[in-house]
């Protein structure tokens, strides 16, 4: 694999004001509830259990109803731009990979693009549910090596769940296919991508890789006009065809897994990744879990886990990094990058 010498940028990332945690989901649950208090009880037994196993604790999400993803997404990316001194106008690509919309078109990647200011730029969104933002690096990385005149690049994300999250669940196999719906929380995420490294530093991207197994399609879904369902089961057993594509990934590398320093991934639960690190032979402080802070934040959450590490972490100069998704569709993104700093 031939990648042009990139550099991904600190994420910058937005999460909203009001936290709401696991008792506060079900009291809205309960409220709707139309069961007796018998009836009640093995639901919210079961709820609690999920809730435990993912270790679902706190997440965040936003009230502002007017508030769109794009504008959402705006301002991690602004945010992005002032952190690292970058001038909107600067900017050559934006590309949106998050899975919330509000429109068929305009792509968001625009409105995205008129909020920040950047007026002469290829604007456009990349949908692959969770691993979204991960396969818009991707999408830039090609425009890179095929456009030389292409030198900075933005991308973004903002997840919104509003009405996908169904709280009005009356029956066990309803709460089975709605109840990874109560882990969501929202976040905007953002990286500029751009050939040289910035002055507060970057990750040199050396190595991507994508796979769909989609005979999987129908196990997760987020209708137009629906709410979020997911057979999180089944879902969640396809986990063993991840550490195989990063250990691919790795090989592509020149790396092993437990030289890798920092693996900033999808958050949808703290088990199934523990899991995936065990299996791949990650040394276990090189993993970063974050669901308990924000829950499963989509194609956001491993921009969050990266953050974090890097906000009260360890990151050294060389430090080998891995970043990863695996989405619905049932679709594997990672990417590969040694953090530079100097």
């Amino acid at each position: 694999m031939k990648i042009p010498r990139l550099y991904l940028s600190r994420p910058a990332t937005v999460i909203p004001d009001t936290a709401v945690d696991n008792e506060e989901v079900l009291a809205k649950v309960q409220s709707l509830f139309q069961g007796s208090a018998s009836e009640w009880e093995p639901l919210e037994q079961t709820i609690r259990y999920v809730f435990d196993r993912c270790s679902t604790k706190m997440r965040y999400l936003e009230q502002d109803i007017t508030l769109s993803p794009g504008e959402f997404a705006a301002k991690a990316a602004a945010a992005c731009l002032e952190e690292n001194g970058v001038s909107a106008g600067d900017v050559d690509l934006l590309v949106y990979g998050g899975i919330a919309r509000d429109a068929f078109e305009p792509a968001t990647a625009a409105e995205v693009a008129g909020r920040i200011g950047a007026t002469s730029v290829h604007a456009m969104d990349v949908t692959c549910a969770c691993a979204g933002l991960i396969e818009a690096l991707h999408v830039v990385a090609g425009y890179f090596a095929l456009h030389d005149d292409i030198d900075t690049a933005i991308i973004c994300s903002g997840e919104l769940t509003r009405d996908r999250i169904n709280y009005d669940i009356q029956t066990f196999e309803q709460m089975m296919i709605d109840v990874a719906g109560l882990t969501l929380g929202n976040a905007a995420a953002a990286l500029l991508i751009t050939r040289e490294r910035l002055p507060k530093g970057g990750a040199r991207l050396v190595g991507l890789t994508h796979k769909t197994l989609s005979e999987h399609w129908a196990l997760c879904r987020a209708p137009v006009d629906g709410h979020f369902e997911s057979q999180s089961k089944e879902l969640f057993a396809l986990a063993v065809h991840t550490p195989p594509e990063v250990s691919r990934l790795l090989d592509d590398a020149g790396w092993k897994p437990e030289e890798v320093d920092h693996y900033a991934f999808h958050q949808p639960s703290e088990a199934v990744l523990e899991r995936i690190f065990s299996e791949l032979g990650a040394r276990p402080q090189a993993c970063v879990h974050t669901h308990a802070l924000f829950g499963n934040t989509a194609s956001t959450a491993w921009a969050l886990a990266l953050d974090y590490r890097l906000k009260h972490g360890d990151v050294q100069n060389g430090d080998k990094i891995v970043i990863g998704s695996a989405a619905a569709g049932f679709t594997m993104v990672s990417a590969a990058a040694v953090w530079e700093n100097e």
